[in-house]
């Protein structure tokens, strides 16, 4: 029996890495990959989404019609009395779901005003694509659309994927971090950015990056992913305080004025951080089981 302990002992310290850790599958390791892609694509994803609602939002108030609002209202009550209920009993295989309401009014409430605001997002983005530039065919303003999700995409998708790589071996961890630090000025000049909007960009997402980056390598408690948004909000915060402030002074005491940070980049970047930061608090994230 003591032989025969022995023996798995040393086959289970065999498949240890030579970082301490217990050796994986190779299929959970593909696994693992995957659920980081994902991850990456949802925080990419949030963190171009409030810019194009806030542009499909000004689209449709520049074209403003009623049509469109009762069409959301009557969309709005099929999605939340017919289609929402009937999509989680279906989820769950029960009829019997509880509804984690107080009332039956407010479970209506509820409901209805998320599933029209549902629909009001996605008047306001086909408004986008289709109207925004009405001196464009269809597909061009549907490719404008494209490029502007992926211009801001780009970068957190790519910075969260390093942030994952930075835990793994030297030679996975050093390339994913210099790909994200070029990431970061390419995209400016690829979508012919002007050089102060890339500079803008450059500074807080190049900190964003490092900063998360050696905290991730450095950290492997559940609680790293955590600190890491703290340090996105912070950067980001700061970034925008100085960035803002500096911007105030030189318009108020400057000989002649001087623009190097134009309000509307400066909510556009707003929108930005905001986006970024909901994207890393609300993604599933890679490692943990999630209730069906």
């Amino acid at each position: 029996m003591e032989a025969s302990m022995n023996l798995r002992s040393r086959e289970t310290d065999a498949a240890a890495s030579s970082d301490g850790t217990a050796a994986a599958p190779r299929h959970a390791s593909h696994a693992s990959a995957i659920n980081i892609f994902f991850f990456a694509t949802w925080v990419a994803v949030c963190s171009a989404a409030p810019e194009l609602i806030w542009q499909g939002f000004l689209t449709v108030i520049h074209h403003f019609s009623w049509t469109t609002v009762w069409s959301a209202v009557l969309i709005g009550s099929l999605v939340a009395f017919f289609v929402e209920p009937l999509t989680e009993r279906m989820r769950h295989f029960s009829l019997h779901l509880s509804h984690r309401h107080r009332t039956t009014t407010h479970a209506t409430v509820s409901a209805f005003g998320f599933a029209v605001l549902a629909v009001l997002v996605h008047e306001a983005i086909t408004s986008y694509v289709s109207v925004a530039k009405t001196s464009e065919p269809g597909s061009d303003s549907l490719f404008d659309a494209i490029s502007v999700v992926f211009q801001w995409a780009c970068i957190p998708f790519t910075t969260t994927v390093a942030w994952y790589c930075a835990a793994g071996r030297r030679w996975i961890g050093l390339p994913a971090l210099l790909l994200a630090l070029l990431a970061i000025p390419l995209v400016g000049v690829v979508f012919d950015w002007d050089v102060p909007d890339i500079v803008s960009t450059a500074i807080p997402c190049t900190s964003i990056l490092l900063a998360g980056f050696f905290h991730m390598r450095e950290y492997r408690d559940p609680q790293v992913l955590s600190r890491c948004i703290m340090l996105t909000a912070a950067i980001a915060l700061v970034w925008l305080i100085v960035a803002g402030g500096l911007q105030l002074a030189l318009l108020l005491f400057a000989a002649r004025p001087i623009h190097i940070y134009s309000w509307a980049e400066y909510t556009i970047d707003l929108r930005f951080y905001v986006g970024w930061i909901i994207g890393l608090a609300v993604a599933p994230r890679p490692g943990e089981r999630h209730p069906a």
